[in-house]
């Protein structure tokens, strides 16, 4: 090893400065174009299906996804050894009411398609039936299977070289073969001493831990009587609860929304919905602008929906901030003809981004 390494230093400086001009081009001043993709994009990024032939040069109209399925989202990329993306693999599941598996899919069968707003969407034509059959990807083992013929490892002198199936480095396995008893050694020892460091600090751990607890026990009783004297004496018509706190915030108009074919909901068809019905469906301001996405409905002690967080902002599902309105902000229209249903409130993204988030119940 230490012969393979001196070699290659004496190539370098021989070749010098050519070598350096010849090897600098292509480093730098590679700029990422308008309708190129990140890796970082694509990995994540959900994959659709198109039961009709899509045309990726002729922009679809927003919200076109909604007549789309969902079938899964990119866990990884396969490049090839000349750096060209063959294939994305695919992490389906949901779409087929089965658990999610990997398979791949090939790169020129996916469609870019961007919307009105320059949204971009990727989606294949394909069936549920293609998607079952489609065996499961599996990765290839890359550790531990001899190259034949081949180096498998250059590395320090501390780790082998097999060079043409022989092994040249037998003195060095003897030696961590020494070192590694003694290691094994020290750790036995070591692991001695941590067991009775550790009896000891567990003693010590289990008193705090009851007094803690009583501490803690106590600061509940506390903060409970004090968040139910809160929530009692808020004002009903300001009040939202965002979590384990009241915070009072001006409530939204429920906006007055006319669309050709969809009328407005009846409040007992809508409290007749399922969560299925409403989570995932986007939410829409007066200008039909997509303002965020239904997460939860919060269901009140009456039975009935009370609020929804919607999550507002981010991208990919990155950075999304959740906001918790009333349901009474809300308007829903259903489609006169069909099931589909649109949400509209009277805000706009940035409006919604300002109100405090919702850190669960």
């Amino acid at each position: 090893m230490k012969r393979f390494l001196s070699t290659t230093a004496i190539v370098l400086t021989m070749t010098g400065a050519a070598f350096a001009e010849a090897h600098s081009e292509g480093f730098g001043n590679v700029a990422v174009e308008q309708t190129d993709f990140l890796a970082s994009d694509l990995i994540g990024m959900r994959i659709y299906n198109s039961e009709a032939e899509v045309d990726a040069a002729t922009p679809v109209a927003n919200g076109a996804e909604q007549e789309w399925d969902d079938i899964g989202e990119i866990n990884d990329i396969i490049v090839s050894k000349d750096g060209e993306v063959t294939a994305v693999i695919l992490g389906i599941g949901g779409f087929l009411g089965l658990g999610e598996r990997d398979v791949s899919i090939s790169m020129d069968k996916i469609r870019i398609l961007n919307d009105e707003d320059g949204d971009r969407f990727l989606v294949v034509n394909t069936s549920k039936e293609m998607l079952e059959q489609a065996p499961e990807f599996e990765r290839p083992m890359m550790d531990g299977e001899a190259m034949e013929g081949e180096a498998m490892t250059e590395t320090d002198d501390n780790v082998t070289v097999v060079t043409n199936g022989e092994t040249e480095t037998e003195e060095m396995a003897n030696e961590v073969e020494a070192e590694t008893e003694e290691m094994v050694q020290d750790t036995e020892n070591a692991a001695e001493n941590l067991e009775v460091e550790t009896e000891e600090m567990a003693n010590e751990v289990e008193a705090e831990s009851e007094e803690m607890e009583q501490e803690a026990e106590t600061m509940m009783e506390n903060a409970e009587a004090e968040t139910e004297e809160a929530v009692n004496e808020a004002d009903a018509n300001t009040t939202v609860i965002t979590g384990d706190e009241t915070v009072e915030r001006e409530l939204l108009p429920r906006p007055e929304v006319e669309r050709e074919g969809y009328a407005a909901a009846e409040a007992d068809m809508i409290q007749q919905m399922s969560a299925d019905d409403l989570e995932g469906s986007y939410v829409y301001g007066a200008n039909d602008e997509t303002v965020g996405e239904i997460d939860t409905l919060l269901i009140g002690d009456n039975g009935q929906i009370d609020r929804v967080v919607i999550n507002v902002g981010g991208f990919l599902g990155l950075g999304e901030k959740p906001v918790a309105v009333t349901f009474d902000e809300l308007q829903v229209l259903k489609n006169v003809e069909g099931d589909d249903v649109r949400i509209y409130i009277d805000s706009t993204e940035e409006r919604l981004e300002s109100q405090p988030e919702y850190q669960g119940d």
